[in-house]
This record gives C-alpha cells, structure tokens and sequence, in this order.
C-alpha cells in the first residue's frame, strides 16, 4: 500500500511534520508520501470532502482542531475530553478523530525519568496543547494540576469539575507555589518562542526545588526558560521530544504498524535536529 497522509493548517509553512514522517516511512520501508496542505478556516468543509476519498489520513494543526470535530465519523474518548483533534483517520471513506498530543508528553517526560501518577504538575497557559496535556495528566493520576493562565474563564474550561484541579493568576507564579510545589513543571505558552518577541520577564518561580520541566517551544532548541533551569540545575528539555512522540503515535493510527517508539524517537531527532541546523 502507498500510504496518502498530509497535515492541514493555516498557517502550515513552518511545520516539520511532513520530514518526520516521510523520514518515518522511509525507515520502515513503507511507500508512500506525506505532504503539507495550506487549508483556510473557510476551506476546510471543502478540503474534508475531498479527503474522504483521496487520503488515508492527515494531521491537524491550528487553527481546525476543534473546527474539524464536527464533520467527523468518530471521535476518540480522549481526544473528546480534549475537545481538540490532532490526527484523523480515513477509511472507506469514514473519519475518525484521535488526539496525540497528550501521549507525545507523557513519553518525552518518560525519557526524562518523569511520570504523571502521583506528581503535582505545574501547567502554564490554557490554550489548546495545555488542554491535550491537562486531561492526559488526570487520566495518568496526576496527584494535582495547578494550572497558571492569564485568561481565567480559559483556565476553569480547562479544570472542568475535576477536584486536582487549581487555576491561579499567570501573575501569582512563584517559587512558593511553582518551583518548590511541583514535581513536573510544563510550559504550554508561546514564552520564548522564535519569533514571538515575548519571554518570561522573571524566572524566580523556578526556584526552591527541583522539578521536571519540559517547554513544549522547540524553536529555538535551548529557550532562556531552559537556559534558566540549566543554571539552577533542574532537569530540563525542549518540546522536540513531544512533537516527534505525538508524530509517532499518530502514524500507528495511520498504518497500523508496530515498532520501538524510543528508538524511532532517536532517529528522528537526528533528523529534525539536523534540519534545524541548516
């Protein structure tokens, strides 16, 4: 079989998923091909018909994560508790919808030595990855989440009624209640991104412990919150490692194909990493 997959966003020019996943195939020998797809808010409607008899699956990006729930066959229990869909299935002409993201991690912090079951996670933002990260955290047995966003009604969205659940001010981080609280700490904004212009204005807050911490920006690879916890000696990495986990669990739903996640992991951050630095 030659596999027809793609990823669909607006904007879509920056993304890396169409060389982690052809770099994928062509270690497994599959045929096939995986493409970028530029797909306006207004154009999706039209671009779904179409994939219903043309592909055999594609990833979604924003701004149609959740847009596209709607027109599906099928929604995973998951992927509905996150109200956000990264991954899209077709076949026979049927769409179903999964979500990634939460999987890509608690793998990455798997590799650090971290796991949700029993950790106080502390979660900046409550945009649409920190949902994806918020739900898997719970169902993982996350002991609390204390969630850290600038938009309230976002963060209690985000809380839903479960009890582990604390939402406080972006403003009201500090080591007290961050740093010295929390065995996982996870940066779901765009703090520090290339090209954002916006970073963290102070770094006290990681103070007073040493928690894991994982910073889902990848670009640039070593973002001053990682330089910071460098210096303090706090185990630390970038979101390299969650886009490449969240890029492998969703083609096994694609192709069905079994093989070792973390040594496919190592071989597709040699080539990510090698692109990067071109």
């Amino acid at each position: 079989m030659s596999w027809k997959l793609t990823v669909i966003g607006d904007p879509i020019g920056h993304t890396l998923s169409p060389l982690i996943q052809n770099s994928m195939m062509q270690k497994l020998g599959a045929a096939g091909k995986y493409t970028a797809c530029h797909v306006r808010p207004e154009e999706l409607p039209d671009f779904l018909r179409k994939a219903r008899e043309k592909l055999d699956g594609f990833n979604i990006t924003i701004p149609h994560k959740s847009a596209v729930i709607p027109f599906l066959d099928a929604v995973d229990p998951y992927a509905e508790s996150c109200g956000a869909v990264n991954t899209v299935c077709v076949q026979n002409g049927k769409m179903t919808g999964y979500n990634t993201d939460g999987d890509g991690i608690r793998a990455a912090l798997g590799r650090m030595g971290a796991d949700f079951q029993g950790s106080r996670v502390a979660l900046l933002g409550a945009g649409g990855a920190a949902r994806s990260i918020c739900r898997k955290a719970f169902d993982c047995g996350a002991e609390m989440v204390r969630i850290f966003c600038r938009n309230p009604e976002k963060g209690a969205a985000l809380a839903g009624d479960d009890t582990r659940a604390e939402v406080l001010p972006f403003a009201e981080l500090s080591a007290e209640n961050c740093g010295s609280w929390a065995n996982i700490l996870l940066n779901a904004t765009p703090l520090g991104m290339s090209g954002i212009g916006q970073d963290f204005g102070d770094f006290s807050f990681l103070d007073g412990g040493k928690p894991f911490v994982c910073d889902i920006v990848y670009k640039p690879a070593e973002t001053t919150l990682l330089k910071e916890c460098r210096k303090r000696g706090i185990p630390c990495k970038n979101g390299l490692d969650m886009l490449i986990y969240q890029a492998i669990y969703a083609y096994r739903h694609f192709t069905g194909a079994e093989f070792d996640a973390d040594e496919m992991a190592d071989y597709l951050r040699e080539q990510v990493e090698a692109y990067l630095q071109k």
